[in-house]
Order: C-alpha cells, then structure tokens, then sequence
C-alpha cells in the first residue's frame, strides 16, 4: 500500500495510530526532513504496523485518521475495482481482432465537451496511410516505397 505522511501534525497522528507515539518526539523522526533521512529505519516501522493488516484495513484505518494512503493495485484490480466500474470509468469497445475488450474511459467529467473513447485501440498499421498520406502529405509512391523497403508493417 501507499501512505503519505505529509507534515508533522500527521506524523503525530500517525504514530499515535500506530501505537507508538514516542516517535513523535524522537529526534530522528520528528520533522520532515529528519524522517527523510532516516528513511531505512522509518520504512522498518510503517511495515511492522502494516504487516499485520490487509491493505484494505490499513488503508481505512489511515484515512479515518484523515492520512492519505490507498492500496497498491495491480492492472487486474483496477479492472474489477468496483467503485471505479460504478463510477462509469470503464467502457467496452469491439475490437476487429480480440473481440469486445474493457478500456479505461477518460478520468475526468467536463460541463461542456462530452470526453469519451470513441474507438478501439488502433490494429498494427491501421492509421499508417492516413498519418503518412492525410497528415504528412507524403506522395503514394513514396509511401509504396516505404512499405516495399519494409520500412512499415
């Protein structure tokens, strides 16, 4: 999981949630840049305290007390993450060759331009005539030229 401790009125917090408030006036953790450069031994505490827990626990224990942290996830639990599914973060496009697939949608709402995905990821090469040809103003042959050098796939 991922934390922040953020000033000292949090690290007091903290480690009055942790159960170790004397760490709150020892000299080696009792400003920012002092736990900064104690990091090793700092790390050695925050992962006894964590150890005991899910991340899911730690990470509501550290919030109520108004701490940021959060688990770390990985790609698979970002896909099935509930909030983020109910949230509308996700949407489900067909894709010509694996099928309809789940894609992150755009992680923001604005008042006034809809933001949405509006295609699948692009197969290898789809966008090569339009990019070199549209965009780039490049001459057919040189294009053929290209592809015949092996230059594009």
């Amino acid at each position: 999981m991922a934390l922040a401790v953020r000033n000292d009125a949090e690290w007091a917090r903290f480690v009055q949630l942790i159960g170790r408030p004397e760490l709150a006036a020892d000299e080696r953790y009792r400003t920012l840049a002092a736990r900064k450069a104690n990091e090793e031994p700092l790390e050695a505490i925050v992962s006894e305290w964590t150890i005991g827990r899910s991340p899911e626990e730690a990470t509501r224990i550290l919030q109520e007390a108004a701490i940021p942290a959060f688990p770390s996830y990985s790609s698979k639990d970002i896909a099935e993450d509930l909030h983020l599914t109910d949230a509308g973060f996700f949407v489900r496009r067909e894709h010509p060759e694996v099928g309809v697939r789940q894609h992150i949608g755009i992680p923001w709402r604005m008042t006034e331009t809809p933001c949405e995905v509006r295609r699948q990821a692009p197969c290898l090469g789809e966008h090569t005539q339009y990019i070199l040809g549209d965009l780039l103003n490049y001459a057919p042959e040189t294009i053929r030229q290209l592809q015949d050098d092996g230059v594009l796939t």
